[in-house]
């Protein structure tokens, strides 16, 4: 089939798919929240200390509020595995919807205080509930899509996790840009409060979503995994694609010598921990070719001499380019393939993080056009990233992974995306902080050097998995087969029965 005859053969499966994109959206625009809400000259007024004529907020608290949401997006991740594998999917993103719920109620009343030190560690406290909602929900939702999306529609759709995280973000950066001259609370109350309004889309959007037949099969609950199935798809002999399914997952059980308990422990045995490897670092790719510091964008301008507002529409600028972009992958993800747009991705973004370091040599001089410049620098290397590594680290991670340790796979790939947000949301403020290592655009070569090295190990470990089935993915896996040969490998068939469908 091509992709436009997969399309009209699945519209209840890609409907199903974006009715649950309230899930990264809740991730995204909690994301974006400290980078834009600290631009904010309300927000600066609650929660930053006068220095001379201006407000700025403390390196340490901005470097706090970054990286401990990340803290608590590790002990969400770290249990989600388990209470999907054990509850089921749908729970999973419904529970992590209501934390969320939970955390913005706590975020929204932060400047209740009187005391402003109370203040910075009630929102920070908001900061780190929210990690704990986050680290539930988004392994969930990538376990759901990629285990109910076609394999031909299986990369453009694991990879809206990126598309509407970013269309929240540009929705989140268009609040803060139409309050960003208000110096009331209520200017920032308004960014909080909008997050209740996803929490509520989320929860209602996993009440009403089909179980995934992976998820039922695995607990061997047949009538439902075919009721759900039918729900989910329009093709014709819903038993013979259930009966396909099965075999795939008592193959993965076979090749595991039968071991009934799913565990982390797995995921580093064998065949897995070469899958478990891509895993990790698909996530952890994003951090090296510098999305911390991107999203910092914002503040890190303004401390550069920028107006307030000039910098909010450069942000602006790069999310509504970046969607456009992201659309645009669904088709070159298809047509160039997961392996091809990492390498590219991580090329460009070096080279243009070099760019920036060098212009930030001379920010000592043309202040004004050089922060301009290196702002452009950073639009480019962004909408690099949401061409290339934005859009198909998901889809890597999510297609390295056995079906039967998806959901263990997930968590432990979101663990290491956390941890390395955590890493880099705490030291990135401190590079560029005024207060601190005040590197300001020579930030740039330390990205450069790290985009490079993610080129590098995308070269050697990433393989090409466009197209291919779950079947064939567990056939190249268990034969070791070498990186540079899964583009053209010709399966020959796992070695007990099975029917190769569209939703294997």
């Amino acid at each position: 089939m091509s992709i436009w005859e997969t399309i009209k053969a699945n519209p209840k499966t890609i409907g199903w798919c974006c009715t649950l994109a309230s899930g990264p959206m809740v991730y995204g625009f909690d994301l974006i929240i400290v980078s834009q809400v600290v631009a904010m000259p309300a927000f600066q007024r609650s929660f930053g200390t006068l220095v001379g004529t201006k407000y700025i907020i403390p390196s340490m608290w901005l470097a706090l509020w970054n990286s401990m949401i990340q803290v608590g997006a590790m002990a969400g991740a770290l249990v989600s595995g388990g209470i999907s594998d054990r509850f089921g999917r749908r729970t999973t993103f419904v529970f992590g919807a209501i934390v969320t719920a939970i955390a913005t109620a706590v975020i929204y009343f932060s400047d209740y205080p009187a005391n402003r030190e109370s203040r910075r560690v009630m929102f920070l406290m908001g900061k780190i509930i929210a990690g704990l909602a986050f680290g539930l929900i988004t392994p969930a939702y990538l376990t759901i899509i990629s285990e109910i999306a076609p394999s031909r529609l299986r990369g453009p759709l694991v990879s809206c996790f990126t598309f509407f995280t970013v269309t929240a973000q540009l929705v989140g950066v268009g609040l803060v840009r139409s309050q960003v001259k208000n110096i009331h609370p209520s200017a920032y109350h308004v960014f909080f409060a909008s997050q209740w309004a996803l929490a509520g889309i989320a929860v209602i959007a996993g009440i009403c979503i089909p179980e995934s037949p992976i998820y039922l099969i695995k607990r061997n609950c047949m009538d439902k995994a075919l009721k759900s199935y039918k729900r989910l798809y329009t093709h014709e002999d819903p038993e013979a694609r259930i009966v396909a399914l099965q075999t795939v997952v008592e193959h993965e059980l076979m090749a595991e010598k039968n071991q009934d308990s799913v565990s982390y422990v797995q995921c580093f045995k064998g065949t897995n921990l070469r899958r478990t490897r891509i895993v990790i670092f698909a996530n952890v790719a994003q951090q090296l070719v510098g999305i911390t510091f991107i999203i910092n964008m914002t503040y890190f301008l303004q401390l550069g001499g920028m107006d307030a507002a000039l910098a909010v529409n450069m942000n602006l600028i790069k999310l509504a380019i970046g969607i456009v972009f992201l659309f645009g992958t669904f088709w070159t993800m298809t047509w160039f393939g997961r392996r091809t747009l990492m390498l590219v991705g991580s090329a460009v973004a070096a080279v243009f993080w070099t760019a920036v370091g060098i212009a930030g040599i001379f920010s000592t001089r043309l202040t004004r056009w050089i922060t301009r410049f290196i702002g452009i620098g950073m639009i480019i290397v962004y909408e690099s990233y949401a061409l290339s590594v934005g859009a198909v680290y998901p889809v890597i991670a999510s297609e390295a992974s056995s079906v039967r340790l998806r959901a263990a796979s997930n968590s432990i790939g979101f663990v290491s995306q956390f941890f390395a947000s955590w890493l880099f949301g705490f030291t990135v403020p401190y590079m560029f902080g005024a207060d601190a290592g005040n590197l300001g655009g020579k930030c740039g070569f330390i990205f450069a050097g790290l985009s490079l090295i993610c080129g590098v190990i995308s070269w050697i470990d990433i393989p090409e998995t466009k197209n291919r089935t779950y079947a064939e993915l567990d056939e190249m896996y268990e034969m070791n087969l070498p990186t540079r040969q899964f583009k053209n490998f010709v399966c020959t068939g796992i070695q007990v029965p099975y029917v190769k469908s569209e939703d294997a």
